[in-house]
């Protein structure tokens, strides 16, 4: 198979039909992936994942869509699904249009607790990457970059700029533990790049109304309710926390009833 600047390979399947999911997916988030779902997923099915670009900077949505797109479509296979968690809901309900465009593409949406970017969800995003830093923050260092992220927030003219506030702040807290536990200082500019590619991958999805596309979507929820979930056109509501919702046996089995038998034999 060619290689894949898009995409990352979750399963390789034996079909010719073709499930793509749209996250940003980092090592050491709580939040499950989509590699958490996959092994529970019929195995037949092949499952590709987004890759994200390694900065981000200067991206449209278009952008996006299109190196996504592009892949998918040369490929030759059959897209039978677009899967999109959070965010990434955005992305898969403009990428699923995209594809429904071309002859014998008719792709079925599911989102999984869809929402559209916004400061506070940033903010929160923030806080999480803050705490898998707990090993090596004090408390104080911690509750520290909370504050200025919060005093950040209330003074950023906009989401790219609150964005750019937030690296700055976690550059400078995490730069000092790193500097004071003697650990590799490139390792926190690799983190610090990939929260920035975060940012710049948030920000593009605001420039997409993903209303139309979710109203053709099944929405499969947690407990913890988003508002894009109102406007899907069928929804499936878990008793499962959303840090867990991708790696629930429920979500499988909503992800095999949404989208019916999508393995070729």
């Amino acid at each position: 198979m060619t290689r894949l600047d898009g995409w990352k390979v979750l399963n390789a399947g034996r079909g010719s039909d073709l499930v793509l999911a749209v996250d940003f997916a980092t090592t050491g988030r709580s939040d499950s992936s989509f590699s958490d779902l996959v092994p529970l997923l019929d195995p037949r099915l092949t499952v590709w994942e987004t890759r994200q670009p390694d900065t981000g900077a200067g991206m449209s949505a278009a952008d996006y869509v299109e190196l996504w797109a592009r892949e998918a479509e040369s490929s030759g296979r059959t897209v039978r699904a677009v899967l999109g968690y959070c965010a990434g809901a955005v992305f898969a309900g403009e990428l699923a249009a995209r594809l429904a465009d071309r002859p014998g593409q008719d792709p079925r949406l599911v989102v999984f607790d869809p929402e559209t970017p916004d400061p506070a969800g940033l903010d929160r995003d923030f806080a999480a990457m803050m705490d898998q830093f707990a090993s090596v923050l004090s408390a104080d260092e911690v509750a520290a970059a909370r504050q200025a992220a919060t005093a950040a927030r209330a003074g950023a003219p906009d989401f790219a700029a609150f964005g750019d506030a937030l690296v700055a702040i976690f550059r400078e807290q995490a730069g000092a533990a790193f500097r004071r536990e003697g650990l590799d200082e490139d390792l926190l500019g690799e983190f610090a790049a990939v929260f920035r590619s975060f940012v710049s991958y948030l920000d593009a999805a605001r420039q997409i109304d993903p209303t139309g596309a979710w109203r053709t979507a099944v929405a499969v929820n947690s407990r913890q309710h988003t508002e894009g979930a109102l406007l899907a056109a069928r929804s499936v509501d878990l008793p499962v926390d959303h840090v867990d919702l991708l790696r629930s046996r429920l979500t499988a089995d909503a992800v095999g009833e949404a989208v019916g038998s999508l393995a070729s034999p």
